[in-house]
């Protein structure tokens, strides 16, 4: 070979090599234009991070710091780059895939107006043009590392294909036309979510998922169609234990939480509209019930451990528990009409105690929203399965209860539930004991001892006696971060009774004189036992009736009663006054500061 050749072949070489520098720039100024895909550890995170829609789930880790194939160039400001973000990626790929739908449509329309496609065909051609969306969708998302673009398309490409398929049934003239059956339709709709939900979880996209089980919602609608009580109902099981079977993958609570409502409400579309019997929607609804339960626990066995996570566990317990306990109810009372109101309610407070109890004792974490609503409803129960006084007596024996088990076996939740009880029982009390229950009568001792005197007079008492066994106990208000006794509510609530028991028992010159002595005999507790809240009590009350004296007894009552009240009350006032100078002693000051 001559040195020409040689010379030649050296700068072919040299060519190539910098043809493939060239590239290497290319390529590499290019990917600091886009910013390189998510690493593997920061997947989760970006992922959950990009769930904004409905049934999507929240992220639970760091996203600071992260990279993303979505970022802007890191050297803008944060807030540039968010909005150049949002209006580039998330306004115009919205708007680009609502036209991309649109634009489908209308081609769709010229095939028909030309005579090309029939009905067969549009559903075919939907099908797979909604398939090949989403399958680039998750290309993109996951090869290229576009995630928030690609999950908009493979959302995109979920719907076209979804109701493509649906088309085959949901519209008369294409049913008449296809001939397609109900169960054929709703197999393919199922295979279609089925295999969207697996993907799903496997590319870590919850905003997929939540667009999968929300469609698959639907399609349990559209199974009402087929008029057997079993098709729809069942699918919607189904459905639940699937959120369930993923959230022991995935511990997306924000998709199990957006997935109760729909699921009741399928529930009592179901029940509305085909009747079913009252035993088969028991065992759908306990079924429903029990499912979400254990999806609850699997959430709480996660790793996730974040303030959000509990609080979307949290309210998946209440709203579960409270459509379960509002249907059961209605569906027992005509399974059962002998049966006592309230069954099925206190049925779901009792399996909210096993609930509390078993995800203390197995998870070391108890499901604080089971054990504050398991008092609730079981409150609730007794108020519908008794008479208002033995309502009152159950309500007051369940408070007790409630906060003796919360208070010896340290159970916070239980506590909250038995002072919302209390409030409940005091409610019911002012409207419902005040109204319906008989007013003290000697001409009927036996109304009198289950009317209205006895049941004041019975929540006067315990709520006397708690603010004393409550004694010194405080408790840290949430967010305020201060320490508020236990004692003094009860106890002043006590008080509150008392003067309404008077109120309504009493009137005129004998009101006055009784809300005097009680007064009187407060401020004398007080000042014998040195207990500062009972002398405040006293003085209230002594300002009540003072209040009442001078304004309404001076017009509303006759000369005699008029003279009696003021007499009374000054008398009472003069002694309370002599009480306090007598309790002061030598040192008043420091006497009335301690």
């Amino acid at each position: 070979m001559s040195d020409d050749d040689d010379l030649e072949a050296e700068v072919r070489d040299l060519r190539a090599e910098v043809d493939a520098l060239q590239t290497r720039i290319t390529a590499l100024e290019s990917a600091l234009d886009t910013d390189p895909p998510p690493s593997a550890g920061d997947e989760t995170a970006t992922t959950e991070a990009d769930a904004a829609a409905p049934g999507s789930e929240a992220t639970h880790g760091s996203e600071s710091g992260t990279a993303t194939g979505e970022t802007a160039d890191s050297g803008a400001p944060s807030g540039e780059r968010n909005w150049e973000r949002d209006i580039g990626m998330k306004w115009l790929g919205g708007v680009g895939g609502l036209a991309l739908v649109v634009g489908v449509v209308f081609f769709i329309r010229l095939a028909i107006e030309a005579g090309y496609l029939g009905p067969l065909g549009r559903v075919l051609i939907g099908t797979a043009g909604g398939l090949i969306l989403l399958a680039g969708g998750r290309y993109a998302a996951e090869r290229q590392g576009y995630d928030r673009w690609g999950r908009l398309v493979a959302g995109t490409g979920l719907a076209i294909a979804y109701f493509s398929v649906y088309a085959a049934y949901g519209f008369e003239s294409y049913r008449a036309a296809i001939g397609a059956p109900l169960w054929v339709v709703m197999l393919v709709l199922t295979a279609l979510v089925a295999a969207t939900a697996v993907v799903s979880v496997r590319d870590h996209a919850p905003a997929v998922a939540g667009e999968a089980f929300l469609l698959g919602y639907v399609t349990a609608y559209v199974g009402l169609d087929a008029g057997s009580f079993v098709v729809s109902p069942a699918y919607v099981v189904l459905l639940t234990a699937g959120l369930v079977t993923i959230a022991a993958v995935r511990p997306w609570s924000r998709l199990v939480l957006g997935s109760v409502v729909p699921a009741y409400v399928l529930h009592i579309a179901w029940m509305n509209r085909l009747e079913p019997p009252e035993a088969v929607a028991t065992a759908i609804l306990t079924a429903t019930f029990a499912v979400y339960a254990a999806g609850v626990y699997v959430l709480r066995a996660s790793d996730r451990t974040d303030r959000w996570h509990r609080r979307l566990v949290e309210a998946t317990t209440g709203l579960n528990a409270v459509f379960a306990a509002i249907l059961l109810e209605g569906v027992v009372r005509r399974l059962i009409p002998t049966a006592p109101d309230g069954v099925a309610v206190g049925a779901v407070g009792l399996a909210l105690v096993g609930v509390y109890a078993v995800t203390g004792s197995r998870l070391g974490q108890q499901d604080s929203a089971a054990g504050m609503l398991a008092v609730v409803l079981l409150a609730v129960s007794v108020v519908l399965a008794a008479d208002p006084f033995f309502a009152t007596a159950g309500l007051l024996g369940l408070l007790c209860g409630a906060l003796t088990v919360g208070s010896r076996r340290d159970a916070r939740a239980v506590r909250i539930g038995g002072h919302l009880v209390a409030v409940g029982t005091v409610a019911k009390l002012l409207a419902v004991d005040a109204t319906e229950l008989p007013a003290f009568s000697l001409a009927d001792p036996l109304a009198t001892a289950m009317g209205r005197p006895a049941a004041y007079l019975l929540g006067i008492a315990v709520f006397y006696a708690l603010g004393r066994w409550f004694g010194g106990a405080s408790t840290t208000v949430p967010g305020i971060d201060r320490e508020l006794s236990m004692a003094a509510p009860y106890a002043w609530t006590a008080t509150g009774l008392a003067v309404v028991f008077l109120g309504l028992e009493l009137s005129g010159a004998g009101l006055s004189v009784a809300w005097a002595v009680l007064g009187l005999a407060f401020v004398g507790a007080g000042l014998a036992f040195d207990a500062r809240s009972r002398r405040l009590q006293g003085v209230v009350v002594l300002g009540l009736v003072t209040t009442k004296v001078f304004l309404y007894d001076t017009q509303g009552l006759d000369t005699l009663a008029r003279t009696l009240s003021f007499l009374v009350l000054g008398g009472i006032l003069l002694v309370a006054s002599y009480a306090y100078a007598r309790w002061q002693g030598e040192e008043p000051l420091k006497r009335l500061s301690g």
